[in-house]
């Protein structure tokens, strides 16, 4: 015997909603911090001197695809 399932207009329970209703407001977006931090000379230099690794690593991902 296969176990039924209900199909999607299927009435829900009021149990069901009230789950729905809270669990989409309980979500908050979390601060982009690109937004948040203004793009000044000083915050782009910082940032570019701190990713100084990222670039190597692509270097060598790019020189191993280019053999």
């Amino acid at each position: 015997m296969t176990p039924s399932i209900a199909p999607a207009s299927a009435p829900q329970s009021p149990n069901d909603v009230a789950a729905h209703a809270e669990a989409s407001y309980v979500r908050t977006p979390r601060e982009n911090r690109v937004v948040a931090e203004p793009a000044t000379p000083t915050t782009c230099r910082r940032d570019y001197e701190n990713a100084a690794d990222v670039r190597a690593t692509v270097a060598r991902q790019q020189a191993r695809t280019r053999r």
